[in-house]
């Protein structure tokens, strides 16, 4: 007889754990559709500003590799600015007195033909 009644609570006891889960999981249904309601907006709003991040940070990204490209295109045309100056610069040819009298760099056709 004890044997039968330990079957018999152990059969009510799998059945309580049973209702008990069921319960629940129906409560917690319930309560995720009411705050899910409720926090719609707020994650609707957490979305668009996490992919507008997304967004503002691929941009700053192309932006930064964009101005790497310019600063080593400048770089690039200063030194060939640099190497053809050095190379077209011409040979300071001394000042005299008499050319600052007369204007430096002048053509004198005297200068050039004796007659």
């Amino acid at each position: 007889m004890s044997m039968f009644l330990a079957v018999v609570a152990l059969f009510v006891a799998f059945g309580a754990l049973w209702f008990t889960s069921e319960i629940a999981r129906r409560v917690d249904l319930r309560n995720k559709t009411v705050l899910g309601a409720h926090t719609f907006s707020e994650t609707d709003s957490l979305q668009h500003a996490e992919r507008r991040i997304r967004e503002l940070s691929l941009g700053l990204q192309a932006a930064e590799q964009k101005i790497q490209s310019l600063n080593m295109q400048s770089s690039e045309l200063e030194n060939e600015i640099s190497v053809s100056d050095s190379l077209n610069a011409k040979p300071a040819r001394p000042i005299s007195t008499l050319d600052i009298l007369r204007g430096a760099h002048r053509f004198y056709p005297s200068d050039s033909h004796n007659s």
